[in-house]
């Protein structure tokens, strides 16, 4: 993790560079003149000082100093063997460094530094020419992992503990991140009041909604709170990254959290105010379908005003209609506003109140003796339902099926079938049809086709206590009384010879006689 390749110690021992720092000091001079190893320094005594070229010498090899440059240096009192006065510019960095390192400290302020280089558990920085200690840990408010990459980089730090005595110093530049975070909070916490408008970035979406960074604290847009009009998902509006504004709608504090709630759609004017300015009970208009459900569907009729058709306000059919089958979403279409609640934000519609009631005027469309086609609807015991037209249904009841009481036609609902009209109760909202009447009456010219002593084969049909009925033809039966069974035995299913004994065409009766062979 770290370069451990150079075995550095932290606790630097500077004793001697200050051991004469009391009684030195640092002085002010100008190079006077650059030669071999040395940098020469008027310094305004009776000899010139001599600082080592290295001193001024950077990592890549460069000389940082020419001839008129004014210097400042640690001055040791002592002479090279040539007289010239052993100076040091690094030392003097060093004593101004601590200096200003020890005034940061006792005044609780931010020192700059440049990390210099890794050293066992953490890194040295230097603060103006002194090395002070970083630990690892305290880089960052997370932990790091690429050590090296902070080599070289100026930061700001805390000075967290002084050791006068050694001269040593331990910086923190996450305890400095912390409390900038901290300050920060408290002066954006100082704008964030129920009803202030904020900037954000979108910093998450869910399917319920986009939490938003306000400058390092998050807040939540409910995706109900993101626009008037209904919306599938938060990412139709917004995307990560974007620079949204918004509304603090709530803020709540328990005690140990805030959460703050906060609103896009709260910046635009809430359409249902003045509603009752804009719409009536009784207006038709036209909608968007923005959502099919079970119980019915809803319509937008402005930019964030929906009201709901319900299921029964569909379609004047008496059966059951699923929405989902006769619409789609985005589809356009005509509501009739049959109520508006103000308070609670909602509005009934109608579909097929914007239609005239189909009984309204039913005698002039349907009359005795029309012939009509519809669809089956329904299947009773009693009969069949046949739908004509929305809301209009007509019952062909079990004797109007067929002629033939043994014939009993198979209807399955959504089939095809004719009929006739046989009666509209305007009042009553029914309508009587016959498919049977499609067809000729066997008994109409029944006397044409057989008299009295006529001999005809015939299936018997039932069997009762007091006679037997016989099928002379399809809708046409006939009696045969127990007094006619002579020495036969009839039995359901079986054909026999019949004698017609007699006819009687107004009342549909045929009396016959079974013939013993």
């Amino acid at each position: 993790m770290l370069n451990e390749e150079k075995d550095v110690e932290f606790a630097v021992n500077y004793d001697e560079a200050f051991k004469n720092f009391d009684s030195g000091e640092i002085v002010k001079g100008k190079v006077i003149g650059i030669r071999d190893k040395d940098v020469f320094v008027d310094i305004g005594y009776k000899s010139e000082g001599v600082i080592s070229i290295k001193e001024f010498t950077d990592e890549d090899g460069n000389v940082n100093v020419k001839i008129g440059d004014d210097v400042e240096a640690l001055f040791f009192n002592k002479t090279d063997e040539d007289g010239f006065e052993i100076l040091s510019k690094s030392a003097a960095d060093r004593v101004k460094g601590w200096k200003n390192v020890l005034a940061a400290y006792k005044e609780n302020r931010p020192v700059k530094g440049v990390v210099k280089s890794l050293v066992n558990g953490g890194f040295t920085v230097n603060i103006d020419g002194f090395l002070a200690f970083l630990p690892g840990s305290q880089v960052e408010m997370h932990p790091i992992k690429n050590y090296p990459s902070y080599v070289g980089k100026e930061f700001e730090f805390k000075i967290v503990s002084i050791n006068e005595n050694k001269r040593n110093a331990v910086l923190s530049r996450k305890a400095l991140l912390e409390e900038q975070k901290k300050q920060k909070e408290e002066e954006l916490w100082e704008k964030i009041k129920e009803n202030a408008v904020l900037s954000g970035k979108v910093k998450n979406i869910t399917d319920y909604g986009v939490f938003v960074d306000l400058g390092g604290v998050d807040g939540l847009v409910h995706i109900t709170d993101m626009s008037w009009s209904r919306i599938d998902h938060p990412s139709d509006m917004v995307k990560i990254g974007d620079e949204i504004e918004v509304k603090v709608a709530k803020i709540e504090d328990d005690g140990k959290e805030k959460k703050i709630y906060l609103g896009m759609k709260q910046l635009t004017e809430d359409p249902w105010k003045g509603i009752e300015e804009k719409f009536n009970i009784g207006d038709v208009v036209q909608g968007d379908i923005v959502n099919i459900v079970e119980y019915g569907l809803f319509v937008e009729i402005e930019k964030g005003i929906e009201g709901l058709v319900h299921k029964s306000e569909i379609t004047y059919d008496k059966y059951p209609v699923k929405a989902k089958d006769i619409y789609k979403i985005g589809e356009k279409i005509d509501v009739k506003i049959i109520n508006i609640d103000t308070d609670a934000r909602r509005m009934s519609l109608s579909i097929k109140q914007c239609k005239q009631y189909p009984w309204e005027n039913i005698d002039e469309r349907y009359k005795e003796g029309d012939i009509i086609e519809g669809s089956v609807t329904g299947i009773k015991d009693f009969g069949i339902f046949v739908k004509l037209e929305e809301g209009i249904e007509g019952l062909v009841h079990e004797k109007d099926v067929s002629w033939d009481k043994e014939d009993k036609e198979q209807f399955k609902v959504g089939d095809s079938v004719k009929a006739v009209v046989l009666s509209v109760d305007k009042e009553k909202e029914r309508i009587a049809l016959g498919v049977k009447q499609l067809t000729k009456d066997p008994w109409e010219d029944i006397d044409t086709r057989y008299s009295p002593g006529d001999v005809i084969e015939a299936e018997i049909v039932n069997v009762k206590p007091f006679g037997a009925f016989v099928k002379i033809e399809k809708g046409v039966e006939s009696l045969v009384p127990r007094s006619e069974f002579g020495n036969f035995e009839p039995q359901k299913g079986e054909k026999a010879n019949v004698k017609i004994l007699r006819l009687d065409k107004s009342k549909k009766k045929l009396v016959s006689s079974f013939i013993d062979d």
